[in-house]
């Protein structure tokens, strides 16, 4: 297996995106195990989705929101309570309350810069005691951190919902959990470019967690960390929950949750060739929202998606 430290020594000297292809390209041999058969099968097979782009989209504003400054934010949503940045921690967050409809909104932001993104390709595997599932180290302690700072501040009996982008997707789908554990009632959680947090034991246990996961056709990072050997206590990675794929104009792929896992891990189709920094950038992803907005959205079967990729060339920009 590789260690979390080799990686990170790679990822200085090429660069993270370059790093992620390499990654994936070292796992097809162990996604051999799944038959070519099945995998057509569920490829084939367009479930119906009645996915709404214009919710999709509005949380897709506060995951981008929570990159901007306090001011900005506080602009943004006046109903904001709490912007908050853990010590320890290079994440920002926002908290919003509604008193009258008891209603409250977490946004975390993502991936900023290269020591997050070693975060993201970092393999740990713990169990978390509280959560009794095994989860990544790195994203977990960052979340206690989040929760730490942010509980406080928020209202039980209060829907919560929560989103983020990056790595600040997968924290707040931890956070989620947390919430969860703790009495809140978690209504929805919605995540960009998320990478994965937990392995398949902790999947089988987390399908009260209502989420759905929005990637893009190019992004690499939601498949981080990579299904290298399996850890021999813990499994390797899996995703949780639905996987909605933007895909070019109103195009769009809607996978089930055991769907989604069975067919990330047994084909990358993801080309490395045409990925780009820019695809896992969350201004990419309003864009590619925009358009399904509206009832403009046309779902299409995962094995047609290909006709509805964008392919460019290799990117050229500087890591």
């Amino acid at each position: 297996m590789i260690s979390s430290l080799g990686i990170n020594a790679v990822a200085k000297r090429v660069g993270p995106l370059r790093i992620a292809a390499a990654l994936l390209l070292l796992t097809l041999a162990a996604c051999a195990g799944v038959p070519s058969a099945e995998i057509k099968q569920l490829e084939s097979v367009l479930t119906p989705a009645n996915v709404d782009f214009n919710e999709l989209y509005a949380y897709s504003d506060r995951a981008r929101t929570a990159y901007a400054a306090e001011a900005e934010i506080r602009l943004k949503y006046p109903a904001t309570v709490r912007v908050g940045s853990p010590d320890g921690t290079d994440v920002q967050y926002f908290l919003e309350q509604d008193d009258k409809a008891k209603t409250q909104y977490i946004a975390v932001r993502g991936t900023v810069d290269k020591k997050n993104f070693h975060e993201d390709a970092s393999i740990r595997i713990r169990e978390d005691r509280k959560l009794d599932i095994p989860v990544h180290g790195g994203f977990d302690a960052v979340t206690q951190a989040v929760y730490s700072d942010v509980k406080p501040h928020l209202k039980l009996g209060y829907k919560t919902y929560l989103t983020g982008h990056s790595l600040g997707g997968a924290i707040a789908a931890i956070l989620a959990i947390y919430l969860y554990e703790d009495g809140y009632d978690v209504e929805r959680v919605v995540t960009f470019g998320q990478p994965k947090f937990t392995t398949g034991a902790g999947v089988a246990r987390l399908g009260f967690l209502p989420i759905t996961r929005v990637v893009d056709e190019n992004d690499l990072v939601p498949m981080l960390p990579p299904p290298l050997s399996p850890d021999p206590v813990h499994g390797r990675y899996e995703h949780v929950g639905p996987e909605v794929i933007l895909l070019e104009g109103p195009h769009f792929v809607f996978l089930q949750s055991h769907d989604a896992t069975r067919i990330t891990v047994g084909e990358f189709w993801r080309s490395t060739s045409f990925a780009d920094v820019s695809d896992h950038k969350m201004a990419h992803y309003q864009d590619r929202l925009s358009v399904k907005t509206g009832n403009a959205a046309v779902q299409v079967p995962y094995d047609k998606r290909e006709q509805y990729v964008a392919k460019k060339p290799e990117s050229t920009e500087a890591q």
